[in-house]
C-alpha cells in the first residue's frame, strides 16, 4: 500500500510493505514544498510551492508504480481544504498526475491522526496533538479509544512572521475555546508532527542521549517547558546554527515551540511523548481488518522478522514458554518484552562470530519497530547481547543500561543467558525444547530431559546452565524427566 500526504508544509510518499499490523516503510520520502506558507495572508496556496508539489507528485506516482505499489491513496489537509484555489490545485493534480486526491475535513484528519498514534500505542491515554503546517489537531485518547477532538488554525507555517507576543495571543485565543483541555491534567501529551519531532531531536543532541530515535522519546513537563522556552526565544541567527534539523524546518520551530508551550500551560500533562506515527499510519490502519488491527504491534513485527530472518523460522514462542518457569510473577510488560526478545533471538546468525554480540545489540536497540518505548528497547537489546555472550561493560551496552534500572538490566541478562542455553540445546530447531523442562526452586535451577535424550547434555550445555543459575544466585542441576 502506498500513501501520499499533501500537507501545508510538506508532500510525502510512504510505501508500506503490505497490509499488516505494523509494516515497515519500504520507501519514505518527503519534500518541503510549503504550499500553505501564504495562506494566513492571502487565503491562497503559494504558487511556487504548488509548482514544486506538482512535480513532486508526478515523480511520486511514477515511483509508486515502478515498485509495484499501484496508484497511491492520496489525501490533502488544512492548506488545500481552506485555500480559495485548493480545488483548482486538486484539479491540476488529477490532470497532470492521474491522481485522485481526497481532501480531508478537520474531523477526518483528527481521527486518522489518532488512529496513527494508536497504531504504535494501542492503549494510549491522554491527548494527542498533531501539529502540521496549517492546523493543529487535538484528540482525547481514552485507553485506546478516540474521544473528543478539535482542529485549530495553529499550523507552524501560519505562525511564521508573527512576533512572539502575537503568536501567544493567537494560540491562547484558539485553545481557550476548547473547554475539555483543562480536564486532562497529569495525563500524557502525545506530540505528533515534523516540527515537534525536530524539537525532540534538538533535546536529544543537547543531552547526548544514547538513542537517536524520536519515536516514544519522553520528557517531563518541566523538561519540555525548558526546551520550548529556549527555542521560542532564539533569534533567526541563533536558529540558523542549530545542527541536525532540516534548514527549511528551522524557521517554523519558534512557532511550533510556542504552540507546545501554551498547550502545556493549558493541559498540564504528566509527561510529553513524541511519536513518529500520525496521519499516514492512520490511513493504513483504516484499511486493516479488525483482527489484524487488534494485534500487538511489537509482537507482530518481531514475529514477522523471525519468520523472515531466523534460521529455522519462528521458535520464539517455544523459547518463551520453555524459560517461563524461571520468571514466575513477572509483570505483563516484562512478559511481553521477554517474548519479543525470544522472537528476535536469531537476529545475528549470519554475522561473523567475533561480531555477533555487537551486531545483535545494534540491530535490536535501533530496530525500526513500534509499540516499545526506549526502556523496552534497552531491555531487549541487553537480552540479545547476552544471548550472544556480550558483556555489560561494552560501550554500547553500558549506554543502554543507563535507560533502565539495574534490576531490569539483570532481568534482561537472565533472558539472554536462557536464550543462549535454549538455542544451544535445540540448535535453533523447533520441537526439541518441548521435550525438556527448565525450572527452579529456592536452591537450584534444574534442566530435566528424557533419558533417551541424555546424549544431548554435553559439557557445553552444562556450562550454559551454570550461567543461568549464576544469574539467579542458585545451583545448576541436571535430572531426568521420569525421576
Amino acid at each position: 500500500m502506498s500513501v501520499i500526504d499533501i500537507g501545508s508544509n510538506s508532500v510525502r510518499l510512504v510505501v508500506f510493505e503490505g497490509l499488516v499490523r505494523a509494516p515497515l516503510p519500504i520507501f519514505n520520502e518527503r519534500v518541503l514544498c510549503g504550499i500553505g506558507r501564504d495562506l494566513a495572508k492571502t487565503n491562497l496556496l503559494h504558487e511556487g510551492g504548488v509548482e514544486l508539489a506538482l512535480s513532486t507528485l508526478e515523480r511520486f506516482v511514477t515511483i509508486s508504480g515502478e515498485i509495484c505499489a499501484g496508484l497511491p491513496d492520496a489525501v490533502a489537509t488544512a492548506a488545500v481544504r481552506e485555500a480559495h484555489n485548493g480545488a483548482d490545485f486538486v484539479r491540476r493534480i488529477r490532470e497532470r498526475c492521474g491522481l485522485e486526491v481526497r481532501v480531508l475535513s478537520g474531523t477526518e484528519e483528527a481521527r486518522l491522526s489518532a488512529l496513527g498514534a494508536m497504531s504504535a500505542i494501542p492503549d494510549a491515554d491522554g491527548v494527542m496533538g498533531d501539529l502540521g503546517g496549517g492546523s493543529l489537531e487535538l484528540v482525547v485518547l481514552n485507553a485506546g479509544e478516540i474521544g473528543e477532538s478539535v482542529t485549530l488554525p495553529l499550523g507552524a507555517l501560519r505562525l511564521m512572521g508573527l512576533s512572539p507576543q502575537k503568536q501567544i495571543e493567537a494560540i491562547d485565543h484558539a485553545i481557550e475555546g476548547v473547554p475539555w483541555l483543562k480536564d486532562l491534567k497529569h495525563r500524557t501529551f502525545y506530540a505528533v508532527g515534523g516540527a515537534w519531532r525536530s524539537l525532540a531531536r534538538i533535546h536529544m543532541a543537547q543531552r547526548d542521549y544514547p538513542l537517536r530515535i524520536v519515536h516514544q522519546y519522553q520528557l517531563s513537563r518541566s523538561e519540555t517547558n525548558t526546551l520550548v522556552g529556549v527555542i521560542s526565544g532564539l533569534s533567526p541567527d541563533s536558529m540558523s546554527r542549530i545542527e541536525g534539523v532540516n534548514k527549511r524546518r528551522l524557521e517554523s520551530l519558534p512557532g511550533a515551540a510556542a504552540v507546545l508551550s501554551r498547550l502545556l500551560r493549558r493541559v498540564r500533562p504528566g509527561k510529553v511523548m513524541f511519536l513518529a506515527g500520525g496521519l499516514r499510519e492512520g490511513l493504513l490502519q483504516e484499511n486493516l481488518p479488525n483482527h489484524i488491527r487488534d494485534e500487538d504491534p511489537l509482537i507482530s513485527q518481531c514475529r514477522a522478522f523471525a519468520i523472515r530472518e531466523s534460521r529455522f523460522g519462528d521458535v520464539g514462542d517455544e523459547l518463551a514458554r520453555w524459560m517461563a518457569p524461571l520468571f514466575k510473577g513477572e509483570s505483563e510488560l516484562h512478559g511481553r518484552l521477554r517474548l519479543a526478545a525470544c522472537l528476535v533471538s536469531d537476529v545475528a546468525w549470519r554475522a561473523h562470530p567475533s561480531y555477533r554480540a555487537a551486531q545483535a545489540f545494534e540491530e535490536v536497540f535501533r530496530a525500526p519497530v513500534v509499540g516499545v518505548d526506549h526502556e523496552g528497547r534497552a531491555f531487549m537489546a541487553i537480552a540479545i547481547n547476552a544471548r550472544y555472550n556480550g558483556t555489560a561493560d561494552e560501550p554500547e551496552t553500558a549506554l543502554a543500561s543507563t535507560l533502565i534500572d539495574s534490576s531490569d538490566a539483570e532481568r534482561a541478562k537472565l533472558v539472554g543467558v536462557c536464550l543462549r542455553l535454549g538455542l544451544t540445546l535445540s540448535g535453533g530447531a523447533a520441537g526439541l525444547l518441548s521435550r525438556t523442562r527448565l525450572g527452579r526452586d529456592d536452591e537450584t535451577v534444574t534442566l530435566r530431559m528424557r533419558r533417551e535424550d541424555a546424549h544431548l547434555y554435553i559439557e557445553l550445555i552444562e556450562r550454559r546452565l551454570a550461567s543461568v543459575a549464576r544469574c539467579l544466585g542458585l545451583v545448576p542441576k541436571f535430572a531426568y524427566l521420569d525421576v
